[in-house]
């Protein structure tokens, strides 16, 4: 039995990656999950003792890990055989505890001014470090993959259904009106076309007018298993809808909805609006997807079902790869 205590910042997208990199290994061993979420014991000077920790940290030791450790509400890390986080408000405290436990430590996220040989893996979509200890993984770890989501959709008895992921404004892309008009005019042709049901699911970012507007006018079609975030329908098993989708098309303002899908091994399409001003770490990450060839890329106002190997095996070798580098990383 591994035990290994993830330290969370309270970000669910963070959390999940996570929880992804706890279940990847829990592939190769049997493992016990804990989540504890880091709290700072005067939160107005939260900065203020990030900045100080970072500054201890130029020169880790017992005694600067110690020192942080005071900054922040107590985690007990007894019994522990590895500490996971993710995000750059954890980093400090993270290694402060990785130190004082002497358990190692895998950092999801870029390093935020830290450097790599602080932690015994620094989890990162793009390389940062010279350094064997920043592992760079092709997919942003999550919750899903191949094997979880098929069996998922066989449990729940989900039918196959074309799954559409729908995001809204946001890291640089804005939609307009016509386009959604566009969006709806394509799911009712396609139907029309396939006669399989189709699967809308909204999140935080989606415009509710626009939400309300995806319900009304497409409400002639079979929706069964659609989820509305303002509607409430938070609660949806996602790894089963991504299971049994025969494709998915996933609005292109969210890099974990990308990855998420992708991890289903499933043929993703990406739906990109006129309007993009993205920063070139998020437009390099779509580059990197088309040339692994894990999705295709889609105007919102023109798109159709593009025939696409399953990229299952792609995928899950991509897994286990980045399993085994972790396992020697973390000298399991």
């Amino acid at each position: 039995m591994k035990n290994i205590l993830i330290i969370s910042d309270g970000i669910p997208g963070h959390v999940n990656q996570s929880k992804g990199v706890a279940y990847l290994l829990s592939q190769s061993y049997t493992v016990n999950i804990e989540l504890h979420e880091m709290k700072f014991k005067i939160h107005s000077l939260r900065s203020f003792f990030t900045i100080i920790a970072k500054l201890l940290l130029k020169k880790p030791s017992k005694l600067s890990a110690t020192i942080i450790s005071f900054f922040y509400s107590h985690i007990d890390l007894n019994g522990c055989d590895l500490i996971i986080a993710s995000g750059g408000k954890t980093s400090p405290y993270s290694v402060a505890s990785s130190i004082l436990s002497n358990k190692p430590l895998i950092q999801l996220g870029s390093p935020r001014g830290m450097n790599a040989k602080l932690f015994s893996a620094l989890v990162t979509v793009e390389r940062y470090f010279d350094d064997p200890s920043n592992v760079v993984a092709s997919l942003v770890p999550n919750l899903y993959s191949p094997e979880r989501c098929a069996k998922s959709a066989l449990q729940r008895g989900f039918k196959e259904h074309i799954l559409f992921l729908i995001g809204g404004k946001g890291i640089g892309y804005s939609y307009q009106t016509y386009e959604w008009d566009s969006l709806i005019r394509s799911i009712q042709d396609m139907y029309s076309l396939v006669k399989i049901p189709i699967t809308i699911v909204t999140s935080r970012r989606s415009d509710p007018v626009i939400e309300k507007k995806l319900r009304t006018e497409l409400s002639n079609i079979p929706l069964n298993y659609s989820a509305w975030f303002h509607l409430g329908d938070k609660d949806f098993n996602l790894d089963a809808l991504l299971g049994s989708a025969k494709n998915i098309f996933v609005t292109e303002d969210s890099a974990m909805m990308i990855s998420e899908s992708i991890s289903s091994g499933k043929p993703v399409s990406t739906l990109y609006p006129s309007n993009i001003k993205a920063p070139i770490r998020h437009q390099d990450h779509i580059k990197k997807y088309l040339d692994l060839e894990f999705i295709s890329r889609q105007p919102i106002v023109e798109f159709s079902i593009k025939e696409k190997t399953n990229t299952t095996v792609n995928v899950q070798e991509h897994l286990t790869k980045l399993k085994d580098v972790l396992i020697r990383r973390i000298k399991w």
